[in-house]
Order: C-alpha cells, then structure tokens, then sequence
C-alpha cells in the first residue's frame, strides 16, 4: 500500500507538471532538449514551492501560480515591453 501512495504522489507531481507548467508540449525531440525541459519543469515547481502568497490567495500550487501571475502582470506591461523589443 505505501509503494501504491508513493507511486500516486509520483502520478500527481506528473499531471502537475503536464497541466499547469505546459510541460506535455515538448519543444524539442533530441534526448538533451527533453532533460533540458525537465529539470527546468521540476525547478520551476520547486520555486513556487517556495513562494509564500498573501492568505487571500491561497496556499495551493495553482493559487501560487496565480499569485505569480497577477503580479507579472502588474509590474509588467507588454505594451512597453514590445516597444523595448522592435527598437532593440
């Protein structure tokens, strides 16, 4: 029974990953790129770990993602980030 609960939190870390931090669409099919994105997957699940959000925003993982994305917007503008870009 503990080898079956082990194996579900695996399932769940996975469907996570999948769902929420897009990692079902691979960019690349070369061995490297696939581990590349993985690692990258898994360190960006361990920050928003991390993250500590106000208790109105929750405290589950998609509450955080949430967080961090109301405050990405906040602080940037795309508006003048594309600006930035084409004078670059």
């Amino acid at each position: 029974m503990e080898i079956y609960r082990c194996r579900w939190g695996v399932e769940l870390l996975w469907k996570f990953l999948k769902m929420h931090l897009k990692l079902d669409r691979l960019i690349t099919k070369n061995v490297n790129g696939i581990t590349i994105q993985i690692y990258s997957c898994l360190i960006a699940y361990l920050v928003i770990q991390l993250i500590d959000t106000p208790k109105q925003w929750g405290n589950k993982l998609i509450d955080k993602i949430r967080y961090l994305q109301a405050c990405m917007n906040k602080e940037i503008s795309y508006i003048h980030w594309m600006q930035n870009v084409m004078l670059c």
